[in-house]
């Protein structure tokens, strides 16, 4: 640290001084004397913490170990110069390290001679004083100019000082092009010059204004153009007067805070701000605020189309007044919640019209917040949902209702079957099931159409509500088929109950057309209790004595009975339901591939993808052996996904080794009621990177003809992802050629039963030929089905028939066959 001396020259030589004793109790600071003749050092005060002993008695070791190094070098410097001119020196600055750690001490110390009495200096005393605090205060006080400084030139302001002669004067920042120096060298005449002429007469005017009355001027919007470019940069400007010694204005200090920004901001605000007000005004939601009591303080036009009534007759009403009786409680915790400073978002309620109809609102509210931040009301937005929520209702409804009878569906009965099979179980209750089958429905539908057999399937349905008791469940269960779930049943009470089911159709006559059908039902009834093993079982045994009432008679009802040896051939199917169950849990299922030949080349890329069941003793099962069970148990749509995802599996597979092959998969009669089957599709398209056009998918022409808007329906959305769809067995059904324009098939796989004896039947050889023919003119190819021999193989071929199939050109087999 460097010491300097302040004002090291004493005017005059002081008296003699003698010592210190005497003075200890006098003076503050502590005051101290070193002699030169061997005499011990005086020391008036204890002072940095450590006790006057310790000064004492330390000496000059105990000084060299609290001085700072350069105070040590600093007093010998002083004591020198004082003993050898006889002078004083004043305000030598020294600094001590205290006895508390981290303390440190400064003074300012005076060095006088001390003379004997014959004049010589003998000694010097120095009186110190302690500054400590004081320079604590000048650092910090620099440290705050220098923070003042820091923040002066990193404002975004222009601080900026001019003379009025022409001198230099100060600016903190660049600004409009030009640097800190040309606006502290000439910026006063280089501003007028960027003014627009009425901004320059202000600005000269507000000058005078500072300089004669010698008061600021605030506020003064100036438009200043930059050094580069056109747009002017708009600021607002406070000049303060600069004063010298003789109160003369001399200057001005003058702040520049641009509000070019802000300006364009305010603006863009204003604009945003009536474009806001014109979206309310014009939106179709409602937009309203309400008071600290929640009456209505603004609402927008379209409070008339929510309510009903003119906006302005809603204001001063309380918002609960308009909430639906079962809401209002809702509604006002709703308003409590926002009270306490809480969103809410997508809040619904019901509110009613001036005419009382209810209206579904989703709303959104938050508090109403004035400008001491204090909550006085609510803000909030509300769009009309009621035309939503009654789609939504009606699409819940038809997920568990069929579309045409209004009934309960299979879905949503089987589910209830399940849950009675597990409360039959917990709580040892019983329920009835009766299966209700229509004995002449077919005949109708085929007879009149399937727009008079809808119209029996309705009637059916409102005869079978009528006996219904609160508590039962009533479902369609298929095309003809009804399913009654009875509560708290016994044998005697089912058989009643049966027996009365019977009785509603006993003289029952459905007339349509002019024309008299008499209707009869063959029911199937079945006990459920703790004892059921499934759903299923309880369906097969229903299925089973629906089947046994068929073959008493019409107009009749079987209740199942275990014991009943007329039952055993029928339990076969009950065998089916857990054999296929098991078949899908655990892919007892196998698939296997036939090929089909183009005809004009020869060629076989095509493979029908066939199933089997894996039988007990590892046997293999045509379908025609269990799909009828499956269908009846409901396990039909689960099969036909196991066939989509494990050919399409093995088709990826195939094709990723470079084999150039198409699968033609079969779906049965049942794919279009389906509604989870287009998505599985889709999946495994995707999931195993297959190409749509590699696939063809199967369906019997009788089953597309039986549901033929929904065939429609389905190949169209095949057809959209970019698969092809083929009629197999066409030929079969009686209007074959009626309907094939409505269904946008591919191929057309011409029966087999005109293709197994082609080669020796003329009859079989014109029908093929007419169907060839009709297919090619629909845009349509064909596949010849059950090609058995060469000779029928090359009539085809003549024929121009496009592909063909059968035991001739190979066998179903697990691995592909690719050359006849």
């Amino acid at each position: 640290m460097t010491r300097k001396a302040r004002n090291s020259k004493s005017p005059a030589r002081p008296k003699p001084l003698i010592g210190i004793q005497g003075q200890e109790d006098s003076v503050v600071d502590p005051v101290w004397t070193v002699y030169f003749d061997g005499r011990p050092t005086e020391i008036s005060r204890a002072s940095c913490g450590y006790r006057l002993e310790e000064w004492l008695q330390g000496g000059k070791d105990f000084f060299k170990r609290v001085a700072t190094v350069e105070t040590v070098a600093s007093v010998r410097a002083a004591i020198h110069a004082v003993r050898t001119r006889g002078r004083s020196l004043h305000n030598i600055e020294i600094e001590f390290v205290g006895k508390e750690p981290g303390r440190r001490f400064h003074f300012l110390v005076n060095y006088h001679p001390v003379f004997n009495a014959a004049g010589d200096v003998i000694g010097v005393r120095g009186d110190a004083r302690d500054v400590t605090e004081l320079m604590q205060f000048e650092r910090a006080l620099g440290r705050g100019a220098g923070l003042l400084v820091s923040l002066v030139e990193s404002t975004g302001d222009l601080f900026w000082a001019f003379y009025f002669d022409g001198r230099s004067g100060f600016a903190s920042r660049d600004c409009c092009g030009f640097d800190r120096r040309e606006w502290a060298t000439g910026g006063l005449q280089r501003l007028r010059e960027r003014l627009t002429e009425y901004d320059r007469r202000r600005f000269d005017n507000a000058l005078d204004f500072v300089r004669k009355a010698k008061e600021r001027a605030i506020n003064l919007p100036l438009h200043i153009k930059p050094k580069h470019g056109r747009q002017r940069r708009r600021f607002l400007a406070n000049a303060v007067p600069l004063f010298d010694r003789s109160g003369d204005v001399v200057g001005v200090y003058c702040v520049m805070h641009d509000v070019t920004e802000l300006t364009d901001t305010r603006a863009a605000l204003k604009r945003s701000d009536a474009r806001f007000r014109d979206m309310i005004e014009f939106a179709h939601d409602l937009v309203w605020q309400t008071d600290g009591d929640h009456r209505w303080t603004y609402v927008n036009p379209a409070a008339l189309q929510i309510y009903g009534g003119d906006p302005a007759g809603l204001l001063g009403q309380s918002f609960l007044d308009r909430s639906h009786p079962d809401y209002r409680a809702r509604d006002a915790a709703a308003l409590q919640q926002v009270a306490n400073g809480k969103d809410l978002f997508q809040y619904e309620t019901v509110h009613l019209r001036i005419d009382g109809t209810p209206r579904h609102l989703s709303m959104n509210l938050r508090p109403q917040i004035d400008d001491a931040w204090r909550i006085v009301g609510a803000v909030g937005m509300a769009r009309d949902i009621t035309d939503q929520k009654n789609y939504q209702e009606q699409i819940e409804h038809l997920a568990d209702h069929d579309a045409m009878t209004d009934l309960f569906n299979r879905h949503y009965f089987e589910r209830q079957l399940n849950h009675s099979v597990a409360t039959a179980k917990r709580n040892q209750r019983v329920y009835g099931l009766l299966y209700v089958d229509l004995d002449n429905f077919k005949y109708v539908n085929d007879t009149l159409g399937h727009a008079a057999g809808d119209r029996l399937l309705l009637e059916t349905a409102r005869v079978l509500k009528g006996r219904l008791r609160q508590g039962d469940v009533l479902a369609r269960f298929g095309g003809d088929e009804f399913t009654v779930l009875l509560q708290d049943m016994t044998h005697e009470r089912l058989r009643y109950v049966a027996h009365e089911y019977c009785e509603l159709f006993g003289t029952y006559s459905f007339l349509d057309g002019g024309q008299l059908f008499d209707i009869r039902v063959s029911i199937g009834a079945a006990l459920l209790d703790g004892a059921t093993g499934s759903a299923s079982d309880v369906m097969a045994h229903a299925d089973l004595a629906c089947s046994n009432a068929k073959t008493r008679g019409r107009n009749q009802f079987y209740v199942y009975d275990p014991t009943d040896r007329a039952l055993d051939t029928m339990v076969q199917d009950v065998g089916w339901s857990r054999q296929l169950n098991d078949a899908i849990a655990h892919d007892r299922f196998e698939l296997l591939f036939q090929p089909i030949m183009r005809l004009r080349d020869a060629t076989i890329e095509h493979y029908e993808v066939l199933l089997r069941l894996r039988g007990k003793n590892d046997e293999l099962i045509a379908p025609g052996a269990f799909l009828s069970p499956a269908e009846r148990f409901g396990l039909i749509h689960s099969i036909d996904r196991w066939v989509v995802e494990h050919a399409l599996a093995r088709l990826a597979l195939l094709r990723s080794d470079g084999q150039t092959v198409r699968f033609a998969i079969n779906l049965s009669g049942r794919a279009f009621e389906d509604t989870e089957l287009l998505p599985t599709i889709e999946r495994a398209l995707t999931e195993y990177s297959v190409d749509p056009a590699a696939v063809t998918f199967e369906v019997t022409e009788t089953a597309a003809i039986a549901r033929i808007n929904d065939a429609k329906i389905f190949i169209a959305r095949l057809k959209t992802i970019g698969c092809q769809f083929a009629l197999d067995d066409f030929g079969s059904g009686f209007s074959s050629y009626s309907y094939l324009k409505f269904l946008p098939a591919d191929y057309l796989k011409i029966d087999g039963a005109f293709v197994q004896g082609l080669a020796d039947d003329p009859l079989d050889q014109a029908i093929v030929q007419s169907m060839n023919q009709v297919a090619h003119a629909s845009g349509k190819e064909t596949i010849a089905e059950f090609v058995e021999d060469a000779r029928s193989l090359e009539l085809l071929r003549d024929y121009g028939v496009d592909f063909a199939q059968g035991y001739y050109i190979g066998r179903p087999s697990e691995s592909l066959v690719r050359k006849v």
